[in-house]
């Protein structure tokens, strides 16, 4: 009598597949629930005979500790936002106030008051430049 033979030795076709594994056949409807999908609920289904008034009342509570906490996390969130904000703002005009002041110095110690034509042209027109685009800035702003 002939012994029964073995299948070969085949690597997994996932690297995270530790046992034997089968093919589905995907023609079929399953009716098994897959792994790891659609929503999953975090409330042991409970017949409801058994779920008495203080137990809803239990569970309101909760849902209401977790609503409330998800709103402070949300306003210290904002709360933070503002702040970052509010300090890139503040050192951003501190950096273009000391470039105008430093580049105004450096003119003045180099030409005196004998500036050559095209530097007081690029100043004036970034001024020029400057001061629209902050009319159009402050025009656009969501506070208006």
């Amino acid at each position: 009598m002939a012994e029964p033979r073995k299948p070969d030795r085949r690597s997994p076709s996932s690297p995270y597949a530790a046992g034997p594994t089968r093919k589905l056949d995907l023609t079929q409807p399953t009716t098994a629930p897959v792994r790891g999908g659609g929503a999953s609920t975090t409330r042991v289904s409970t017949r409801p005979d058994l779920v008495t008034e203080g137990m809803k009342a239990h569970r309101r509570e909760i849902e209401r500790r977790k609503r409330q906490a998800a709103i402070e996390r949300l306003q210290i969130d904002q709360l933070a936002a503002d702040t970052r904000r509010k300090i890139w703002k503040v050192t951003a005009w501190v950096v273009v106030l000391l470039v105008v002041a430093f580049g105004y110095r450096s003119l003045q110690d180099a030409y005196g008051n004998q500036w050559p034509l095209w530097h007081a042209w690029l100043l004036l027109g970034a001024g020029l430049f400057g001061a629209i685009g902050w009319i159009l800035w402050y025009m656009n702003r969501s506070e208006l």
